[in-house]
């Protein structure tokens, strides 16, 4: 299934757009993203380096992209295993059935069945130069995606890659990220997957039909979901060539 389409059907299992700006972020039980990176050490990654001038939206390039290595990290990468996929994406239709009923759950989990999620989450960022198969790759295209939406911007290859670092260097520096297993690694990176697709579908649909207050709620949603679930102010980032920095 292509994957536009895999996300239009993501919105509408969802009922309305409207319904994933109330949504916090759905992972695994026992999976709190402020407990795994740490809010002193996503403060430390943020705060370390010079900020250098941010690159409008507009004037992205997507040539001339850096090669990275196809060996998978054994600190944050794994092995994708076809049961641990598909007992993410129960647990995925089991929470989110709890938020937009049962009917809707239903829908999504028709959605799933009928294609590869994380090849749509693959084909949206792999021109930035993520790809499936890391933890690091997953928690940066998400918190990518976050940002944009409470910010209105988006990032060159450079910046996204700077990100993915910064994420990288917070998982590894991390005793509770280091004791999770390789399963549990491709869990908690194929549900930040699933919750990307979800919310990246709600923002493009809401960009296709000029829908600006739908835009700005799901923005404002993205800040209020990043501010409880990370500690850290998405409005009070500005993304560079060195990735995310704070303003002021």
């Amino acid at each position: 299934m292509p994957a536009r389409i895999v996300l239009l059907a993501l919105v509408a299992s969802l009922a309305t757009p409207a319904a994933a700006q109330d949504m916090p972020t759905v992972l695994p039980s026992n999976y709190e993203l402020l407990d795994i990176l740490n809010k002193q050490r996503i403060e430390a990654s943020i705060g370390t380096r010079q900020p250098r001038a941010t690159l409008p939206a507009a004037s992205t390039s997507r040539k001339s992209r850096p090669v990275r290595s196809q060996a998978p990290d054994t600190t944050t990468g794994y092995r994708p295993s076809p049961a641990v996929s598909a007992r993410v994406r129960r647990q995925f239709v089991t929470t989110m059935g709890e938020r937009v009923g049962a009917a809707n759950a239903r829908q999504l989990a028709a959605v799933m069945e009928r294609g590869d999620p994380i090849a749509s989450w693959s084909r949206i960022v792999t021109s930035d130069g993520l790809r499936s198969g890391d933890v690091a790759d997953a928690l940066a295209a998400y918190w990518l995606l976050n940002w944009t939406m409470a910010n209105g911007k988006e990032g060159n290859q450079t910046q996204v890659l700077a990100v993915r670092d910064q994420v990288h260097a917070i998982l590894v520096s991390n005793p509770r990220h280091a004791a999770l297993s390789e399963a549990q690694r491709q869990e908690m990176a194929e549900t930040l997957m699933l919750n990307f697709l979800v919310q990246h579908a709600a923002y493009g649909d809401a960009f296709k039909r000029g829908d600006q207050a739908m835009m700005r709620r799901l923005g404002d949603a993205a800040v209020a979901r990043f501010r409880g679930e990370m500690g850290i102010d998405l409005r009070r980032l500005q993304l560079g060539d060195t990735g995310f920095t704070p303003i002021g």
